[in-house]
């Protein structure tokens, strides 16, 4: 008789506790490209694999206030994030992520009618699909993508790391490029259980909100900085702001350390808080169609071939010293009979060779860096790929009229080097990659009138070839 009016007291003490199970945490890392807080419309391509693992800290993310004091219920909390994401189809992208509590500490709840909370547990597991429906790489003007996911219930509630039941969450993400700078904003809303905390003067829920993002990143490939915000909009607004760099570490992985302050009084907002942890990336070129020449001049660009008048000796195979001639001082030496030898033509597929893919890949003025990214020369890496040996392509390089003679063909000699760098770091064998520079002898627009007719000059012209019945020749035959 004495334990079971023991245990009914013990019973009765509980139940007049309420018991805390709601996901305290608000913040969900983007898994794919774009910042770790904000993406930036883009999909990793099909193929394409990135995983991260974060540690995270936060200062006092609940705090419960009756008017008179407050009661700071999770004073210190130490996470970890476990994310994946893979590119399925070019217009979409799945996604996981798994958090974890390693550690938290507060005050004693019981003061505002709560249970005692649970120091670790699994977080609430997120399934996401992202979809694109606009990308830069098909001629768009920005990537846009929507993301919808849904929070799974396994979460142990009583380390404020699982609701009670499903959470969804739906949002659209946009971003470009302006020069060195990668600005993008999100807008979305998430759907969860509503959970209200009452007690002692204390009346404070957890429940569905609006949430709207921004974020602006540095790009290039060593360290780059990033700087996002946040707002949630519920019965309570709250604000974060956060900052920090991401550096490569080897290829493909890169660390990142990012920390800001926070502003509100909805549930889950810390102080501030401070995430640092690495990120693998890994993705094959992308698979993208043929570019249309008449949509599109600026990469695919095909010079007519002439009618050869009656009489006219063919288009001579292509010598060694012409692939890394500077000048065209021996193209032009008279002959023994006086003749000034005209200068080598583009190249011309033979009868035995089919010609799969050309087109040109743009430079600004004085420059032989790559401007950004090139589909053509994606597309022409997975058509060389696909042929493990008979795939060759040549890479001629042109310049406009605004130089000497000897800087045009110094400078396109770089333009045809700078794709060919691409393509080998792509994967393409350097044996299958052939490359001539030709100065401004074979322009476009032979007197530019515009800016955009001397674009057309400049640029490296990209022969994708396969052979028919006898390989390509590219030497000139032994005397």
């Amino acid at each position: 008789m004495a334990a079971t009016l023991l245990a009914c007291s013990v019973s009765s003490a509980q139940s007049a506790e309420q018991s805390l199970s709601f996901d305290l945490e608000r913040l969900e890392t983007n898994v794919g490209r774009g910042t770790l807080l904000v993406g930036n419309g883009e999909l990793m391509v099909p193929g394409g694999l990135s995983i991260s693992l974060l540690g995270h800290y936060q200062r006092l993310p609940l705090v419960l206030s009756d008017g008179a004091q407050e009661l700071q219920v999770v004073q210190d909390r130490a996470t970890a994030l476990l994310a994946a994401s893979y590119g399925v189809l070019p217009w979409l992208e799945l996604s996981a992520q798994v958090p974890f509590v390693l550690w938290q500490q507060g005050d004693d709840p019981s003061g505002a009618g709560l249970g005692p909370l649970s120091a670790q547990g699994l977080g609430t597991p997120v399934l996401q699909a992202r979809l694109g429906l606009l990308s830069r790489r098909h001629r768009q003007p920005v990537d846009l993508s929507a993301d919808l996911g849904v929070g799974l219930p396994v979460g142990t509630g009583l380390a404020l790391a699982g609701d009670a039941g499903p959470r969804f969450h739906a949002r659209m993400v946009a971003g470009t490029t302006l020069g060195w700078l990668h600005p993008s904003l999100e807008a979305g809303v998430l759907f969860r259980p509503t959970v209200r905390l009452g007690g002692a003067g204390v009346n404070t829920k957890a429940s569905s909100e609006i949430r709207l993002g921004a974020a602006l990143a540095t790009t290039g490939k060593g360290l780059r900085g990033e700087l996002a915000f946040r707002t949630t909009l519920t019965p309570q607004v709250s604000m974060e702001l956060l900052g920090g760099v991401r550096f490569p570490l080897l290829v493909g992985l890169d660390a990142f350390v990012l920390g800001g302050p926070g502003l509100g009084g909805a549930l889950g907002t810390p102080r501030f808080r401070v995430l640092a942890g690495v990120a693998f990336r890994s993705e094959p070129p992308p698979k993208l169609s043929f570019i249309d020449e008449n949509a599109d001049r600026e990469f695919q660009l095909a010079l007519a071939t002439p009618t050869p008048p009656p009489g006219e000796a063919p288009v001579r195979p292509v010598g060694t010293w012409e692939l890394n001639a500077l000048t065209r001082s021996d193209a032009q030496e008279p002959s023994a009979g006086g003749a000034a030898h005209e200068p080598p033509r583009p190249y011309q597929p033979g009868p035995q060779e089919k010609l799969v893919l050309r087109g040109a890949v743009p430079f600004a003025q004085g420059s032989s860096e790559l401007p950004g990214v090139v589909p053509l020369l994606d597309q022409a890496v997975l058509r060389l790929l696909e042929q493990t040996s008979k795939g060759l392509v040549i890479v001629e390089g042109h310049a406009d009229t605004e130089s000497t003679d000897t800087s045009n063909m110094i400078i396109s000699l770089r333009r045809a080097q700078a794709v060919r760098r691409y393509l080998i770091d792509q994967g393409v064998p350097a044996t299958r990659v052939r490359i001539r520079g030709f100065g401004s002898d074979w322009q476009v627009s032979p007197k530019p009138a515009t800016e955009q007719e001397r674009q057309l000059n400049r640029r490296a012209e990209v022969l994708v070839l396969m052979e028919t019945a006898e390989p390509v020749t590219t030497q000139a035959p032994p005397p």
